[in-house]
């Protein structure tokens, strides 16, 4: 790592200690009032459904009454919320159904929305190449050990190599492009997965956009303490579109909330 990018991340750092404490009353102020939403929520169903006015075939089947769900968490959503990283490896016997979009593979489920945000934002001018999405354990042991080995062509023994590797890949088996939830980016000027893309239109769309159909920026600039993984402009993953807006509004990454 050349001494540019150290004193970065040391500024990065230094940023991200000033503004722990702000982002940490923040959150605790929404999660209040998120509390206080549904406990309101609670109440107006209590007082405004009747059990016993529920007609008979709805007595034995109760599932249509409104639920009581945070409006920080989608139903059924905990495939959209797996955390994958050097802590939580999948099951070894862990699948899932892809599907075939732009040239990479994806889970068969966000599909459709991740072809819609690409299509609007084809029709605003600007373009979202997939250029890397669903990867098997195989294919992500060979980019990490290229990786160690870069770092041990540059000098660096074999700990070191692995310890600088780890800040920008993920083992194999710890890597959430084995979900087929997580899709890297290039654009038009754009050939190389590097923080270039930060400066690109496309960049610029996404942060504003990409919650409206189920993605966030999956390692955002600042937050390698919490992911472990230096800033990733490219990257993003589909968390569903409540969990996102929620994700956003509150500034944190997925390990924060989940």
């Amino acid at each position: 790592m050349n001494e540019h990018r150290r004193r970065l991340l040391e500024q990065e750092e230094q940023t991200r200690k000033q503004g722990l404490k702000n982002k940490r009353m923040a959150r605790m102020l929404i999660a209040m009032s998120l509390f206080s939403f549904s406990l309101c929520c609670l109440v107006g169903v209590m007082i405004t459904i009747d059990p016993l006015s529920l007609k008979e075939e709805d007595k034995a089947d109760r599932s249509n009454l409104p639920a009581t769900v945070s409006p920080a968490v989608e139903e059924n959503d905990e495939w959209m919320l797996i955390l994958v990283n050097r802590d939580n490896y999948l099951p070894a016997d862990f699948t899932v159904d892809l599907k075939e979009l732009g040239g990479v593979r994806v889970d068969y489920r966000i599909a459709e929305q991740l072809q819609k945000m690409i299509d609007d934002a084809a029709a605003a001018g600007i373009v979202l190449t997939p250029c890397s999405a669903y990867r098997n354990v195989a294919e992500q042991r060979a980019l990490y050990e290229n990786k160690c080995a870069d770092f041990r062509n540059q000098g660096y023994g074999e700990e070191a190599a692995r310890i600088y590797a780890n800040r920008y890949l993920q083992p194999p088996g710890a890597s959430e492009h084995h979900t087929g939830l997580a899709i890297d980016f290039l654009t038009t000027g754009i050939t190389e997965l590097d923080e270039s893309f930060a400066q690109s239109p496309a960049y610029s769309w996404l942060i504003e956009n990409a919650a409206k159909y189920g993605f966030v920026e999956r390692y955002p600039n600042a937050k390698e303490k919490e992911t472990g993984i230096l800033w990733e402009p490219w990257h993003f993953r589909y968390v569903g579109q409540v969990n996102a807006t929620a994700m956003v509004s509150m500034g944190i990454c997925l390990e924060e909330f989940v």
